[in-house]
């Protein structure tokens, strides 16, 4: 009886030890979460000039990201953007796209246990990580799809010091930080307790490729030693190359740009947070909130700030927080985006110098020196966007020594603002580039701004470039920079080269972006003796209508020169100049479109059967008379619609208003419904043309096929179709006007009119009125042709029909008015 009492008693102590050992465990779990989320629940918002600094809590300001799933099965294809990733697997039809959240239910589905997260810098990888964290922490795992219980632990592999070490000791590496406090052992404790969820952040971000490997292998063999727990790997696309690849266990997703409900939701998010944490009235804060984050909203909707460069910036969360921080610095956004490009720059790099307290470093300034060198060489190739320590160092090595750097070699400054600014990143560790396009441009647009005060050769080399869409984007925002600006002397390349009539609407965008304007070198190339050589002639035809429009009263002093000048086409422009004088003009009274009095008349309607290409929606041909009335110039503009915008925010935004192919300002307006026309017309004081006007002002007093006469020949006078428009829009007011003084009537864009669509003109109008239905048709009725279409679609007589809400980039619209309503 003793023996067994006293085993009773052994067995109890046992037994209470073991309850005294997990209740230890239970209390030290639960310091660990409470610290844990003190730890990774707030992101700072620091960096700017003015050294706001806030706390924000990752919950407050999240927005759900979206992951497209890699269902191809194994492929040594590798990644090199979320963009090259989304095309490919759209090509194979091999992705599914998903919010991140749903994640771990789509592994379940698929038997696959783990993930492996892949996304471009800056694109939210690691705040989504503790984002899980703190879901599992705050809420309970299985919400997500996790196991009961299951608990996280974060781990920057930046930080793994020995890859020869097991997870183990990396785990307790991690948590004996001096954040965590844990005691001694609690690593041990929390590897044989199991059901944890490892969130191992930043998988590129291990020494090198060797490295990278090892670590992954290292990865694989803890999923059997830990098989009750679940892995979650992030990683940068460029890093993640065929011998790092993690094995069928993982379900490999990519990491989504942000779309533009995101981008609202992120903006009202940080502003409400950020309003909040310094307002001594928080209830205030709120209504100054929504009002910056709608204010900044509109500004980025806003085309300079559309086109498709400026608009990826919005789609990256790390660089829309930096376009928040410059918004509410400044009150609001730069009109340039040169200007967006160079605040930017100066929040990431004052960031990594001063906000972060670093001791180390060189100012915004200087360090955007350093690296003007290395952005224009690596723009100077083709689509080259990295490049290795080694190439960049004899590049940035002079400039760093320029601004007197004394902080270590050109590969301590490469790694330096990889490590803390994300500017110049590592997209694996050999190989460097800037986390976004657009700064490598500006930079290289810098660079070019200061050689060309010492060397006047490299604007040539630029102008050489002219059409060119990898280089677009650099002389654009070289000519928005300023003190001083180079319009003029690059522009005097421009105009020398074929490229300049070629690429007319690249040119209307220099004019518009460019800091200063200057009609010097368009009189230049008007002053060169013409000769016989063609195409001068029309490049200087086309720099006459820019001088004209940019200095119209020097215009005056050289059109007796040009009025005896070699070409028949500059020729007949000074005389039209002379003719349109005496028109009779008017503007609306609101966005001051300028219409022109037409003469009323009889004409004959429709094309004669004889007609080459016509269609028997043409026929009858009928007379018809036309009372007087005024009709538009030109087609209306992005400019003019962009004030009817401004007016009426509500209004629907054009499709392919952000497209720098279809934005420029004197570019008509393209991508309106006939609803929107009616719309603007109703601001305007104004009216469509009726069917009737509009092929009475086109054909002003002619029976040729165009206005201009009956073959191609003649149509390349009047207008832009497929075999002389390059596969553009171009600008109103290039080519040969009618005897009214009417633009564009030919080609470049279809344009809507009043009428609702019938078949023929059988038991049509005969007195110049619209054809309405009653109720309205199903159908409008567009004339004219456009950039895109063959000969027999520009004629005079020619019509189509399509649905009043189509919005293409080949229709647009002009206005008439009544003579009745002069007063």
């Amino acid at each position: 009886m003793f023996s067994t009492f006293g085993k009773d008693k052994e067995d109890k102590k046992v037994s209470d030890a073991t309850l005294q050992s997990d209740s230890n465990m239970d209390d030290e779990i639960r310091d660990y979460r409470q610290k844990a989320e003190a730890l990774h629940s707030t992101l700072p918002v620091a960096g700017f000039v003015t050294h706001l600094k806030v706390s924000i809590d990752i919950e407050d300001i999240f927005v759900p990201l979206r992951a497209m799933l890699d269902l191809r099965g194994f492929d040594d294809e590798r990644f090199l953007s979320s963009e090259h990733a989304e095309k490919c697997l759209k090509r194979n039809d091999a992705g599914l796209e998903i919010s991140l959240l749903e994640a771990f239910r789509q592994s379940e589905r698929r038997g696959q246990n783990h993930l492996v997260i892949l996304g471009d810098p800056g694109s939210g990888k690691t705040t989504h990580l503790k984002r899980l964290l703190l879901w599992c922490l705050r809420k309970v795992p299985e919400s997500l799809a996790l196991p009961s219980g299951m608990l996280p632990v974060f781990l920057p592999l930046r930080e793994l010091e020995n890859i020869d070490k097991s997870l183990d000791v990396f785990i307790e590496e991690q948590l004996d930080s001096r954040h965590y406090k844990t005691p001694k052992g609690f690593g041990k404790g929390l590897l044989k307790r199991g059901n944890l969820l490892f969130l191992l952040d930043g998988l590129d971000e291990v020494a090198d490729l060797s490295q990278r490997e090892q670590v992954t292998k290292w990865i694989v063999e803890a999923l059997s030693v830990y098989s009750n727990c679940r892995f979650v790997v992030t990683c940068r696309f460029a890093g993640y190359s065929p011998t790092v690849r993690l094995n069928e266990g993982f379900l490999e997703m990519h990491v989504r740009p942000l779309t533009g409900d995101q981008v609202e939701r992120f903006v009202h998010n940080w502003y409400r947070v950020v309003e909040k944490g310094l307002a001594k009235d928080p209830e205030l804060a709120k209504g100054i909130a929504a009002e910056k984050a709608d204010n900044l909203i509109k500004r980025l909707q806003e085309p300079d700030f559309r086109t498709s460069r400026v608009f990826e910036l919005t789609r990256n969360p790390l660089l829309l927080t930096n376009i928040c921080l410059v918004h509410r610095h400044r009150g609001g956004l730069p009109r340039k985006r040169a200007r967006l490009y160079e605040e930017c720059i100066n929040v990431l790099l004052e960031h990594w110098r001063q906000a972060k307290g670093l001791k180390v470093g060189v100012t915004a300034r200087d360090g955007c020196r350093a690296l003007q060198p290395a952005a224009y060489w690596l723009h100077s190739k083709k689509g080259r966007t990295q490049a290795t320590a080694e190439e960049l160092k004899p590049h940035i090595e002079p400039a760093l020594k320029a601004v007197d750097w004394k902080e270590g070699t050109a590969g301590d400054f490469l790694r330096t603002i990889r490590d803390d600014s994300g500017l110049l990143t590592g997209w694996d560790q050999e190989n460097y580039g800037f986390m976004h396009l657009g700064f490598q441009e500006y930079l290289a647009a810098r660079e070019i701004r200061s050689r060309a005060l010492e060397d006047k050769t490299i604007l040539r080399e630029l102008a050489l470039h002219f059409g060119e869409s990898w280089w677009q984007e650099v002389g654009l925002l070289m000519l928005a920079l300023e003190d001083p600006s180079l319009f003029k002397p690059y522009m005097r390349e421009v105009v020398k080269l074929p490229a300049f009539i070629k690429h007319t609407s690249l040119v209307e965008a220099c004019l518009t972006d460019t800091a200063e304007k200057s009609a010097q070198p368009f009189f230049e190339l008007l002053e060169i003796h013409p000769g016989k050589d063609k195409e001068l002639w029309e490049r200087q035809l086309y720099a006459l209508k820019i001088a004209e429009r940019l200095d119209p009263s020097a215009i005056e002093g050289i059109k007796q020169k040009l009025a005896n000048h070699s070409s028949f086409d500059i020729r007949k422009w000074i005389t039209g100049k002379k003719e349109q004088a005496f028109l009779d003009i008017i503007t609306a009274e609101r966005g001051g479109y300028e219409l022109i009095r037409i003469p009323g008349g009889v004409f004959m309607m429709g094309s004669p059967e004889s007609e080459e290409g016509n269609y028997d929606n043409e026929w009858p041909l009928h007379r018809v008379n036309v009372p007087d009335f005024y009709m538009g110039r030109y087609p209306v503009t992005n400019e003019e619609y962009g004030l009817y915008l401004q007016e009426n925010p509500d209004s629907r935004e054009p499709e392919y208003w952000a497209s720098r192919q279809f934005n420029q300002p004197r570019q008509p307006i393209v991508g309106v419904s006939l609803d929107d026309a009616n719309k603007y017309a109703k601001w305007a004081g104004l009216r469509l043309p009726t069917e009737a006007e509009w092929e009475y002002a086109c054909r002003a007093n002619t029976q040729t096929i165009y206005y201009s006469g009956d073959e191609e020949e003649d149509l390349v006078r009047a207008g832009w179709y497929s075999v002389n428009s390059g596969g553009q829009l171009h600008p109103v007011g290039e080519k040969e006007p009618n005897s009214f003084g009417l633009y564009d009537m030919h080609g470049n864009v279809w344009e809507w009119v009043e009428d609702d669509w019938h078949s023929s003109y059988y038991d049509g109008p005969n007195d110049g009125s619209a054809r309405i239905d009653s109720p309205r048709g199903f159908n409008g009725v567009i004339r004219g042709g456009s950039w895109y279409d063959d000969t027999h679609y520009c004629r005079s007589a020619v019509r189509d029909t399509h649905p009043p809400v189509r919005r293409y980039g080949v229709l647009g619209f002009r206005f008439s008015r009544s003579v009745s309503l002069d007063p």
